[in-house]
């Protein structure tokens, strides 16, 4: 990594902002003479005893570990205290303690604390992600290549023995196949799966499940429950990217997937776990379907134009209160004017008969699956009062809002 020469900067202030980003003690050693320099806001910290002799005791085992031409580490105690060390080439930065969030192992380890149990009521919690945003930023201030989260991240978490053991277990699965003269199932056969979700084919889609032939599903865990679990949410991903590929919105596909995996991760029996995954890629295939025929019936190119698709995102995203063309134009840099030209050329109505359109759609999966009152559905999707959505949702569907619970509202949602 190349050192940044030349220019001024006011390291202090940059002490102080990661200090408070991190609510911990920010400690910069010189590499040249030595000295040091320790900024902390909070007081507490300041005051409490153990880190007064923490800094000469500890410190010398943290700036061990700095290696200038590394991306930043974080070096890890007991109970998830952790340092982050930045080596600038001129100075070491040390940032913490702080505690990170339960399930985060760096391969970096300090020996124990004697205090440790007791200072984690005293520390800043959070998760990985957020103190690598904040050495980056100290590290990369100082370097001509900049160092990216992914780097970090593997330096620092990434176990080269579970590397090691994958190709292990893959050579012995290999073996294993050969030996018993048995194989996954075909790829041509999961090409058809998937392309019959991109192109909405319901029918292809029963046809590649009911497919015959030699060879079986991957073992992905030795439990039968996780193993179906992992299975499902497989089935999930594949299925969710190529509704994308499909024309289905990002945001939609996403939404959906996230919902599937949860409900996915609360199964109880292996064959309702993978079930669900081949019904989430019947519903995929669905929307893909529903997608390019409401296309079809507009005679609009199925390919539409990449601001529209960045347009409908925001609608999607921000479905829970008042949207306005004005608002959705700020956000994509466009002029109002001309993005409602052509959304209306691509979509064939305005943005907002879109925007309400997708309200309805919203409203009716609410009615549907929740118990939340009409004034509740009202104020969440920004409507002025309940009377005015009671009369947009009877001029789309027909039905008033209590109508349309009483005729498809799941019964278990209704208390019946």
């Amino acid at each position: 990594m190349r050192i940044k020469r030349g220019g001024s900067m006011n390291i202090t202030y940059l002490m102080q902002y990661v200090s408070r980003r991190l609510h911990t003690i920010v400690r910069k050693f010189s590499v040249q003479d030595g000295s040091r320099e320790k900024v902390c806001e909070r007081a507490d910290l300041t005051e409490n005893a153990f880190f007064a002799d923490e800094e000469d005791v500890y410190a010398e085992e943290l700036l061990s570990l700095a290696e200038s031409d590394c991306p930043p580490l974080i070096a890890m105690g007991e109970e998830g205290v952790s340092y982050g060390i930045v080596h600038s080439g001129e100075s070491v930065f040390i940032v913490g303690p702080v505690v990170l969030a339960p399930g985060s192992e760096s391969r970096h380890k300090l020996p124990p604390l004697s205090a440790a149990a007791s200072l984690i009521p005293f520390l800043y919690h959070c998760k990985a992600a957020d103190m690598i945003s904040e050495l980056l930023l100290i590290q990369n201030l100082f370097r001509e290549n900049i160092c990216s989260m992914h780097e970090t991240a593997d330096y620092n978490f990434l176990d080269r023995s579970v590397t090691m053991e994958v190709n292990r277990e893959f050579t012995d699965i290999v073996f294993q196949h050969q030996e018993e003269v048995s194989t996954h199932n075909p790829y041509d056969q999961e090409v058809r799966e998937v392309d019959s979700i991109r192109n909405g084919d319901l029918e292809q889609l029963k046809r590649s499940w009911s497919e015959d032939y030699i060879g079986e599903l991957g073992i992905l865990a030795d439990d039968p429950l996780r193993n179906c679990q992992n299975l499902g949410i497989v089935l999930v991903t594949l299925a969710s990217r190529a509704a994308i590929e499909g024309g289905l919105l990002p945001e939609t596909a996403f939404s959906l997937s996230d919902s599937y995996i949860r409900k996915l991760e609360e199964a109880r029996a292996p064959e309702s776990a993978y079930q669900l995954g081949r019904q989430a890629e019947y519903h995929y295939a669905l929307l893909v379907k529903e997608e390019r025929e409401k296309k079809a019936g507009g005679e609009k190119a199925f390919v539409t134009d990449s601001r529209v698709s960045q347009c409908k995102d925001y609608i999607f995203a921000h479905l829970h209160g008042r949207i306005t063309t004005a608002q959705i134009a700020k956000a994509l840099y466009i002029n109002p004017n001309y993005l409602s030209g052509l959304f209306k050329k691509e979509e064939g109505i305005t943005i907002g008969q879109y925007i309400l359109q997708e309200k309805i759609k919203l409203v009716k999966n609410m009615l549907i699956y929740s118990r939340y009152s009409y004034i509740e559905i009202a104020n969440y999707l920004g409507f002025c009062s309940q009377s005015h959505l009671g009369e947009k949702f009877k001029k789309a569907t027909g039905l008033t809002l209590h109508q349309y619970r009483e005729k498809y509202g799941v019964k278990g949602f209704l208390g019946k």
